[in-house]
């Protein structure tokens, strides 16, 4: 990891290109830029952090371009792309974003169960 202090001391960007677990950097962080993948999305998101999701616009079939399309029109997340990051961070109001609350996937695996014949748990 890599640690930048803007010349104020007001900033502090932490960054790196792979991490095992980004988990605890998440917990620590006041807001994460991201790349769209779903884990990296779907744990900010669990840890209840402000998120802006940067898609990468060369992908062929680009599903994560949509998700976090879908997640920022839903107000969970901000996206950007490479282009609009820095306009994406001046313009943010962190206030907007609505809490994502997991759905409950029990009603899925029980019908996907019963049509493969397995007993209900």
């Amino acid at each position: 990891m890599l640690r930048e202090v803007s010349a104020n001391s007001a900033l502090q960007v932490d960054y790196f290109t792979f991490s095992q677990s980004i988990a605890d950097y998440i917990r620590e962080a006041s807001l994460v830029i991201s790349h769209a993948g779903s884990g990296s999305i779907f744990e900010t998101l669990r840890l209840g952090k402000p998120l802006i999701v940067v898609v990468n616009e060369d992908l062929m079939d680009n599903h994560q371009s949509e998700l976090a399309e879908e997640l920022a029109d839903r107000k969970h997340l901000l996206c950007a792309r490479p282009q609009t990051l820095q306009e994406t961070v001046k313009a943010m109001d962190l206030n907007n974003l609505l809490p994502y609350m997991p759905g409950d996937a029990k009603q899925v695996v029980t019908r996907i169960n019963k049509f493969l014949g397995f007993p209900d748990d």
